[in-house]
């Protein structure tokens, strides 16, 4: 469950800051959701357009595919790259959305920031998500400051202990091995799980997983 900011200018960026617009995030989401089951119900296709419309652009999903590639991506093609992309960020919205409505009368609590390596490149923010039975699952998202865009991003998020960026990479690797190197059927095979796709901006994609590649070099 990636629960995050929203666009802003920051001059100075501090992680205080990105503390606080997840919070004002989180309750602006569960917000819409709420409001939304109240009313009648909704299609599969308008719940992933109202996460969408919160998550979109506050995502980086170039960045996340990109390393979700790890390796492969340097030898991907362009066409390769942007179709990657493409299935990928329909497949996160399409879960987020499925998980955000299963779920019932849970509460979202925002830990105060830690203290130590809170940086640009890596702070990470970590919130709980207590459900109606009073489990408790930890979710920590790691998040950096984008420079061109003036914004907190997410890159990464960690959800019971578990990475997903981590879990994702390790996932497109079985693919590609299991189709002996193949990347079009390995993306095809991660297309297949996918029940909803959405368009992708392809004439910016390719550049822009390149310029994240380079700054993380």
């Amino acid at each position: 469950m990636i629960l995050l900011l929203p666009s802003l200018a920051m001059a100075n960026p501090d992680p205080q800051q990105a503390h606080l617009l997840v919070s004002e995030k989180i309750e602006s989401l569960l917000y819409d959701i709420q409001s939304s089951k109240s009313k009648a119900s909704l299609t599969d296709g308008e719940k992933i357009a109202l996460v969408d419309k919160q998550l979109g652009k506050l995502v980086d999903f170039k960045r996340i595919a990109r390393r979700v590639m790890a390796k492969h991506f340097r030898r991907a093609t362009s066409e390769q790259k942007v179709r990657f992309l493409s299935v990928f960020r329909s497949s996160l919205l399409n879960t987020y959305a499925k998980g955000l409505w299963e779920f019932n009368n849970y509460k979202v609590n925002v830990l105060p920031l830690k203290d130590g390596k809170q940086t640009q490149r890596n702070t990470q923010v970590s919130f709980e998500v207590i459900t109606s039975s009073g489990q408790v699952f930890p979710v920590t998202q790691s998040l950096f400051y984008n420079p061109k865009s003036n914004q907190w991003m997410v890159q990464n998020v960690i959800i019971n202990g578990i990475n997903m960026g981590l879990l994702f990479r390790d996932q497109f690797a079985r693919l590609v091995a299991t189709h002996n190197g193949n990347l079009d059927e390995a993306i095809t095979g991660w297309s297949s799980e996918v029940s909803s796709k959405e368009p992708s901006d392809s004439q910016s994609i390719e550049q822009d997983l390149t310029d994240d590649a380079q700054e993380d070099e």
